[in-house]
């Protein structure tokens, strides 16, 4: 894959160019492909930087022909996804200045059975220690209910939780046990945090956002961009890393060797265990 207008500026504050972004797709791939092979993803671009408009696409004008892509059916219209089954799509996608990169919860050919279930938390005035506050509670609930879960930042403020499941489940079991989830969190957290969409309503708590968990509803991958300055990733965390002290911004595009050479792959236990939700 030859790389086009590498010495374009995509973060300004920071000045790493579209060479950069390429180069550190290149490095991630072989921890990002297994997470998003065979599964439709939309992307976000970033043309002139991220200080300029970007584009949220499903599908991108002039694919060529030897791009993998999937060809999925949505409500009203058929599209092509690209389907990242190797480093030359990834990269071509980064070539498209595509920054962040957006995935389904399930894998063609079953793409009707999510095989992670996803709670997005997204904090209110009270930042990232709500946020901290709601997710050891979420993971404590998790853990009476038996189940793993595996905590990412978002690449901005907020935090996700990905629970691994194991085939069999369907978008509207695994929607309302997510809901459930939100539910009873809300429940426990009291004034911290509410499951109110409208951010008028919220009144400043942190939003516990089970609304990923549909057919053709995305989150942000694991390891993907974000436009967001020094170009931070979403990066998997171990649990005892998720405490207020922790600052998600040095989770960057500059840091990511250093990270890996710490950790090594966080995510990738969460694609080897697939499990049942009770009930």
């Amino acid at each position: 894959m030859r790389l086009t207008h590498g010495d374009r500026v995509l973060f300004p504050e920071s000045g790493l160019t579209k060479a950069d972004v390429f180069a550190y797709y290149r490095e991630v791939a072989p921890l990002l492909v297994p997470v998003l092979e065979d599964r439709p993803i939309a992307v976000q671009q970033w043309p002139s930087g991220i200080d300029a408009p970007g584009f949220f696409r499903h599908s991108l004008s002039g694919m060529p022909a030897w791009l993998p892509t999937l060809r999925v059916r949505h409500v009203d219209k058929t599209l092509r996804h690209v389907n990242v089954t190797g480093e030359e799509p990834l990269l071509w996608l980064a070539n498209q200045s595509a920054l962040t990169l957006h995935m389904w919860l399930s894998r063609a050919p079953q793409l009707s059975r999510p095989d992670f279930l996803a709670m997005d938390l997204d904090p209110g005035d009270g930042g990232w220690p709500d946020v901290v506050a709601a997710a050891l509670a979420l993971r404590e609930l998790l853990e009476q209910q038996g189940l793993e879960s595996h905590p990412k930042t978002s690449g901005k403020r907020g935090l996700h939780v990905l629970v691994p499941l194991a085939p069999g489940h369907t978008y509207a079991r695994v929607r309302a046990h997510a809901n459930a989830l939100a539910k009873e969190l809300e429940h426990q957290l009291g004034t911290r945090a509410t499951t109110v969409r409208e951010v008028r309503a919220r009144h400043g708590r942190l939003y516990l956002d089970a609304g990923q968990n549909a057919r053709g509803k995305t989150v942000v991958a694991p390891y993907s961009l974000r436009a967001r300055e020094p170009a931070t990733f979403s990066a998997p965390l171990r649990w005892s890393e998720v405490t207020p002290k922790l600052d998600p911004s040095r989770f960057n595009l500059r840091t990511l060797r250093k990270r890996l050479d710490a950790v090594g792959d966080l995510f990738s236990p969460a694609l080897k265990r697939g499990q049942r939700l009770p009930g």
